[in-house]
């Protein structure tokens, strides 16, 4: 199957997305303009099976989500954890040192 000559056009690519961004945030607009938000009691309360839930009894407490994770990494971190400074500056570099970790893995794997 031959499609013939194709045509790709970077400038005019972008152009038609900022035009569909445009569009579609005025459309966006528009329909918050005619149909407002009236939220009622019963769409904000927690569904609990038809009981009263609290807001502070369905928070996930996060203390109990990350430390399986702690857990498991835990003799990693002993030997990262005093090369954290709390800067944001030195923790962005640690995220790119993993991304760029990550890919290398992932090249070797699928070498």
């Amino acid at each position: 199957m031959d499609f013939g000559p194709g045509f790709w056009g970077p400038i005019v690519a972008t152009i038609v997305m900022l035009v569909g961004a445009g569009l579609a945030c005025l459309m966006l607009l528009g329909s918050r303009r005619i149909a407002k938000a009236r939220p009622s009691i019963a769409k904000r309360s927690t569904y609990g099976c038809g009981e009263e839930v609290n807001p502070e009894e369905v928070t996930a407490d996060s203390e109990q989500f990350y430390s399986p994770i702690r857990r498991v990494f835990k003799p990693f971190y002993k030997y990262i954890q005093p090369g954290h400074s709390g800067k944001l500056n030195t923790y962005l570099l640690w995220v790119v040192i993993g991304f760029v970790v990550l890919m290398v893995a992932i090249a070797l794997v699928l070498r």
